[in-house]
């Protein structure tokens, strides 16, 4: 039985648990973001662009639990939480499909963080505007890990302009 990990705050940080959930944004976040799981371990890192955070931090909340965390109340969330642990540590094949996702804000400059990045559970990287000039740096790092990657790893990037050879969300 593997031991949990913790989400890996040296390269991201999460989202803010305090944001709505637009339903377009969850909707077309969830289906990329799923679209995909069920990957073979090592084989899936997927990036895509989006024209606008806005939404962003509420959807991520709602692929990660953080939302239904909130709503079930200390000790049902505690056992929630428990539950998610024990199918983690007792699956042989990686992240089990149905379980929350890690979502979080990418660090800015987190390079070497990507280069040994190894996620515990399928995992959603966003990347805000401003740092959108290091994906290039970050897409190699997450490449240079991804053999040793046990679930997804998705890299949404916001930009203005599309990604050459990524999917565009949202128009």
């Amino acid at each position: 039985m593997r031991l949990p990990r913790r989400f890996d705050d040296e390269l991201m940080f999460p989202p803010d648990a305090g944001a709505a959930v637009d339903p377009a944004v969850l909707a077309a976040l969830r289906a990329w973001c799923e679209g995909d799981a069920s990957s073979e371990p090592g084989s899936s890192l997927r990036v895509a662009s989006i024209a606008s955070p806005a939404g962003l931090d509420g959807a991520a909340c709602a692929l990660d639990g953080s939302h239904e965390l909130s709503r079930l109340g200390r000790w049902r969330g505690l056992l929630w939480r428990l539950q998610i642990l024990v199918r983690e540590c007792l699956s042989a094949e990686g992240a089990p499909a149905g379980l929350p996702w890690d979502c979080g804000w990418w660090r800015d400059g987190a390079i070497a963080a990507a280069q040994v990045f190894r996620p515990r559970r399928s995992t959603l990287l966003m990347v805000r505007a401003a740092d959108a000039a290091a994906v290039g740096a970050l897409r190699a790092a997450l490449d240079e890990s991804r053999p040793h990657f046990r679930a997804p790893v998705c890299v949404l990037v916001v930009s203005t302009q599309p990604l050459a050879s990524a999917t565009r969300l949202l128009g």
